[in-house]
């Protein structure tokens, strides 16, 4: 357990006032016992919620300190039960009984309530700032997380940036640009493949997002036959311009295709799209 969390998340406070459930007694009970400093902590909370009502308590009027002790003799006096009487005998008259006040009474009621007024708006103060303080907490959280979000966005754009350029300067890297083969229909796509290390990249820019249940899937055509290089993920054909990393080496070809085929690829393309020469 954490002691300095637990102390700090305003339990104590409400164990004191008598605000948890009884399940929930019972646990902070049993925490006391396994962790002495609890019972310390909460020894601490009471002398200070007694300390603080007592100094910010007021005194009522001295005419109102009568008037309320006034109230509690006529509710405390003894009612007595006259008995019955012979008719031809007086009826006795009434004794009046003094009651003195005490000379120091332990604790008013008056007294009693302003130290629990005062205990209460301090705990509901404590529970506003730990409150605000978790909201806080919460929106640098999330604060940070977008920024992190943001730092690796750009990263990753950089990275995209340097990429591309790095490869515009390599002379071993030919470009090589699929375009359309359906009559009306604007489509490209851009092959970037190094004929030193095999290593190529793809790039869409105009082509329409494939109805569902079809993919789009790139070939290389080597001794005039297409070997596949695996499907286009739908996610590229959205984001006009990103930059994938094929995982396929290729050592050699004539030329790059795009075909439409059924969600998953096919062993061989059955609509071609796009095509260009290397």
């Amino acid at each position: 357990m954490n002691i300095k969390e637990y102390i700090e998340s305003g339990i104590l406070e409400a164990y004191v006032l008598g605000a948890l459930t009884e399940g929930e007694r019972a646990a902070v009970e049993a925490d006391m016992v396994m962790y002495p400093e609890l019972a310390q902590e909460i020894a601490a909370i009471e002398a200070a919620m007694q300390s603080f009502a007592e100094a910010n308590a007021e005194e009522p009027p001295a005419h109102m300190q009568q008037q309320i002790w006034n109230a509690i003799q006529q509710q405390s006096a003894p009612q007595s039960v006259p008995e019955s009487q012979p008719a031809q005998e007086a009826k006795p008259q009434p004794k009046v009984v003094e009651f003195a006040s005490p000379a120091a009474p332990a604790r008013p009621t008056w007294q009693r309530a302003a130290v629990w007024a005062a205990v209460g708006v301090s705990v509901l103060t404590n529970f506003m700032l730990l409150s605000q303080r978790n909201k806080t907490k919460e929106e640098i959280a999330q604060m940070t997380s977008q920024m992190d979000s943001l730092k690796a966005s750009q990263q990753q754009v950089l990275a995209e940036y340097k990429k591309g350029r790095d490869m515009l300067v390599d002379t071993s890297m030919k470009t090589v640009v699929m375009r359309s083969m359906q009559p009306g229909k604007e489509m490209t796509g851009m092959m970037f493949w190094s004929k030193v290390t095999g290593e190529s990249y793809l790039t869409i820019h105009a082509m329409p997002m494939p109805e569902k249940g079809k993919q789009y899937q790139l070939w290389v055509i080597q001794d005039g036959k297409p070997v596949s290089m695996g499907v286009i993920d739908n996610n590229l054909v959205a984001n006009a311009g990103m930059m994938y990393k094929i995982p396929m080496q290729v050592k050699g070809g004539q030329a790059f295709a795009i075909s439409l085929e059924k969600e998953g690829g096919n062993p061989t393309p059955t609509e071609v799209m796009a095509v260009g020469a290397i």
